[in-house]
């Protein structure tokens, strides 16, 4: 053995040191937390930034679409304000602010 490290110091490192030519468990436990980790991370950023479209679901196509576009920004530009916007518009039905009246065609009162 062409260790600078007698027998007698290696049987008094801890038991956390990985004595020489052998593999680090440690580190490699380290790496699969740190991956784990990232990954829960990453699944919960995800969850939160689809609560707009989960609380738009239903909704009319227009306020469905336009939740969706102000997601997809705010997912891309790191802004919280095109969140922010799409939760509220998601939050609010906006066919009972603005109703959508028939310009031409039958309008249902007909009293002929």
């Amino acid at each position: 053995m062409n260790s600078s490290i007698s027998d007698e110091a290696l049987a008094r490192l801890p038991f956390w040191v990985t004595p020489p030519g052998e593999t680090d468990g440690f580190l490699i436990l380290v790496g699969c937390l740190l991956v784990l980790i990232l990954l829960g991370f990453g699944a919960l950023y995800f969850t939160i930034q689809a609560i707009p479209d989960r609380m738009a679901a239903g909704a009319h196509k227009v306020q469905m679409q336009l939740v969706g576009v102000l997601g997809l920004i705010s997912l891309f530009t790191l802004n919280n304000a095109f969140w922010i916007a799409a939760i509220l518009i998601a939050a609010v039905p906006l066919h009972e602010l603005f109703p959508l009246k028939p310009v031409f065609g039958p309008t249902g009162d007909d009293d002929a």
